[in-house]
């Protein structure tokens, strides 16, 4: 499988992994054949970068930092809880207790220690897209911490609830594409302290949780929201969130800015880790999560194309590629694969792009239903 940008897709390319609507539906399906129609459909929902089959990666794996049935599960549970804050009803906590414990399970039980998060999102995609990703990340720092079970669940319950506070403040503010008023602003800033609140009402007694929701948005320098914390004053849990939570909205389109690369997105934190972040949160980060996710097309310092095949332990920033583009650009006939842990005077200087023709994946098509229609 390829990362291949909706604008460079053409009709016969076969679609490499399932496409996720915010709400946990499959929009469209493994093995999908492209065609114009969908094509501009996956345009129009603002959908970045897609997988697609390539006759040349039939050996590539997606180190997912959970699997895409449990992220399913995820965003199905999130959207129905969420909803019923919204419309004011009685919301039971159970189902997103029950999902905590299925994505600590699953993380502790992987013997995975570098990731990447496998995103097809839409364009400033919801909030459940992002609580799922903030505490699958945030577990998995916490697992190479060393936390135990039961600090994981209080870290991931606060996690994927940090954002509940936003179901009360007006989608035109939260979507807003220029500069915010200083009075929309200050409601912005108001949603940790609304997500305290909501969880201290179900659940009082996970005064941890409701720190890490509380506090997210503070930073080491004091210069964060809502108290101005700093320092050692801040609950390392929510700096683990706060990190992870950066990471991932970095990481999004938005209407005023483009999405960094996963790479960038690491970059920021290290640059700012001994100001903003906690440093041995952002150092745990940079060993274990990869830069550059497994069908990713990269540049080389050789002036070569390749894409990322497989992931190293230890040293995420060097993995296996595949070359396919020579220094002048020319495909090869003959793709090499090149182990950036060994060949050492070669490196990644950033994400690429390359065009491709559908000839280049296979050509046979599933059966099934290609796009929900609901």
């Amino acid at each position: 499988m390829i990362r291949v940008r909706v604008d460079k897709l053409k009709p016969g390319m076969i679609v490499g992994y399932p496409i996720l609507r915010e709400d946990g539906v499959i929009f469209v399906k493994e093995g999908v054949v492209l065609n114009n129609t969908l094509i501009n459909r996956l345009q129009k929902l603002g959908f970045e970068n897609i997988y697609i089959r390539d006759s040349r990666f039939p050996d590539t794996d997606l180190e997912e930092i959970i699997s895409h049935d449990l992220r399913r599960q995820a965003l199905v549970t999130l959207n129905e809880t969420f909803y019923q804050a919204i419309k004011g009803k009685e919301v039971s906590l159970e189902p997103l207790k029950e999902l905590v414990d299925g994505i600590i399970e699953e993380i502790l039980s992987s013997k995975k220690s570098v990731v990447s998060l496998v995103q097809l999102r839409q364009y400033d995609d919801s909030v459940f897209t992002h609580s799922v990703n903030v505490a699958a990340l945030s577990v998995f720092i916490g697992k190479f911490l060393g936390f135990s079970r039961s600090q994981l669940k209080t870290l991931a319950l606060g996690s994927i609830m940090h954002d509940l506070g936003k179901i009360k403040i007006p989608v035109e503010i939260l979507n807003k594409p220029d500069k915010l008023s200083p009075k929309e602003w200050e409601l912005i800033k108001k949603h940790s302290s609304w997500s305290a609140e909501l969880i201290t009402e179900k659940m009082p007694e996970e005064i941890e949780s409701i720190e890490i929701a509380l506090q997210h948005h503070e930073r080491m320098d004091g210069s964060g929201y809502p108290y101005g914390l700093i320092g050692e004053d801040i609950h390392f849990l929510s700096r683990i969130c706060a990190c992870a939570d950066v990471y991932d909205a970095l990481t999004v389109d938005r209407p005023y800015r483009k999405r960094f690369s996963y790479a960038e997105a690491l970059e920021y934190l290290m640059g700012n880790s001994h100001s903003l972040f906690d440093l041995q949160v952002v150092t745990t980060m940079v060993r274990h999560i990869a830069p550059y996710p497994v069908g990713e097309v990269v540049k080389l310092t050789s002036g070569e194309t390749a894409v990322v095949i497989k992931l190293n332990e230890g040293l995420p920033i060097r993995p296996v590629v595949r070359v396919i583009k020579d220094e002048e650009g020319n495909t090869l006939s003959k793709p090499r694969d090149i182990d950036l842990m060994k060949e050492l005077a070669i490196s990644i200087i950033g994400s690429g792009d390359v065009e491709l023709d559908k000839s280049d994946s296979n050509s046979e098509e599933e059966g099934g239903s290609d796009v929900d229609s609901g």
